[in-house]
């Protein structure tokens, strides 16, 4: 009876193994196929009804690749819904389809899709169809509201509806560029001025950035004020800043007319959505075409590779032929605890920079050479 007994439950054991094993080679199996993060869209939410719960299924996986393909469009490209005159074959384009969630009735299914698509499939279809495309991520980028009251500078409140609108949006938010809300504790945020953010004062605009471990800022203003011939207004802007907290550029500027300075204050949480959508589709419209894919465009640099374990040489190699752009490289020279390889990329040195920067790489420049270093 124990020979029996431990017989089954060393059975038991192996399959939990297997099954461990199994899960781990789709897991992994996922993220080689899906390499490209730009070309993976997650928690898609779709169901269906039917009273043969399989075809429920078969119809909200079907819709949902509809959903998928949408988001993606809407991501990558300036435009954001599929034509009817596009010649789609779906499955095609998809890699694989994986199902977070999923719940049913007799007659319906529900479920949360992942999928990742396959990139060179799509962008055969965008060259057909003559659709600009982008693919590269921005390195992070705070978001700082700040909502200019009658009772003084309000920000880092997460009771302010300004500030929640904004964390609620970013949560959902879906695109190429990378948001972060900013936040601080008690002690930070009593060392911050509102008038000197305003003011764009760098020094404080560093601290943020260095606070939320991003690389710009977007200082985004709510402000209730009195206007030209007494017309009480709601002013909305977006400026961004670098990393030194130096000026770049205004990405929005709105004002909105009230008839009173109660109704300018009763802050309308579904416009303030409506702007906020604008302001970062404006935004997100100017990465993408300064980010757009250029097969014509071919760029050439040199870049040195410190090697400080084995792994290093073969690992950056490694990175440098699977990026998205990457034309050809040519290993010029290997010596000691540095190489030196030659790559050729379609695209701008911005939006290689960019690249580099995604896949947890930087290139450090030393008068006119660059070095890779691993983030």
């Amino acid at each position: 009876m124990i020979f029996e007994f431990n017989l089954k439950l060393f059975f038991v054991k192996i399959i939990c193994i297997f099954f461990l094993i199994y899960q781990f080679e789709v897991i992994a199996s996922s993220k080689l196929d899906c390499k490209e993060k730009a070309f993976y869209v997650n928690n898609v939410i779709s169901d269906a009804k039917h009273k043969n719960l399989t075809i429920a299924k078969s119809k909200a996986e079907e819709k949902g690749r509809l959903i998928a393909f949408n988001q993606l469009l809407n991501r990558l490209t300036l435009r954001n819904k599929i034509k009817d005159s596009y010649k789609i074959d779906l499955n095609k384009m998809i890699n694989f389809i994986k199902i977070n969630n999923e719940a049913n009735s007799t007659n319906r299914f529900v479920g949360s899709f992942d999928f990742c698509f396959n990139r060179d499939e799509v962008v055969k279809f965008f060259k057909r169809e003559n659709l600009n495309f982008a693919e590269v991520f921005s390195l992070p980028i705070s978001i700082f509201p700040i909502y200019v009251g009658p009772s003084g500078h309000v920000f880092l409140d997460e009771k302010d509806t300004w500030y929640d609108i904004w964390k609620n949006f970013l949560n959902t938010n879906d695109s190429l560029l990378k948001f972060k809300i900013s936040s601080a504790n008690l002690s930070l945020k009593r060392s911050i001025k509102g008038k000197e953010i305003l003011k764009s004062n760098k020094s404080v605009l560093k601290k943020i950035i260095k606070n939320d471990s991003t690389k710009r800022i977007l200082i985004v203003v709510l402000e209730p004020k009195l206007g030209r011939y007494g017309k009480y207004q709601l002013k909305i802007s977006g400026k961004l800043y670098n990393e030194s907290g130096e000026f770049d550029q205004t990405i929005y500027s709105k004002l909105r007319n009230y008839e009173s300075f109660k109704s300018v204050t009763n802050l309308n949480k579904d416009l303030l959505l409506k702007d906020i959508t604008e302001l970062i589709y404006v935004f997100e419209e100017s990465w993408k075409k300064n980010n757009f894919f250029k097969e014509g465009l071919i760029t050439f640099v040199d870049i040195y590779i410190p090697i400080q374990k084995i792994q290093d040489w073969s690992n950056s190699l490694q990175v440098l032929n699977n990026l998205p752009y990457m034309k050809r490289l040519d290993i010029i020279g290997l010596k000691g605890d540095v190489g030196k390889v030659s790559l050729k990329f379609q695209g701008t040195n911005s939006t290689f920079f960019n690249i580099i920067n995604e896949k947890g790489y930087k290139l450090k420049q030393v008068n006119e050479e660059f070095i890779l270093i691993k983030k």
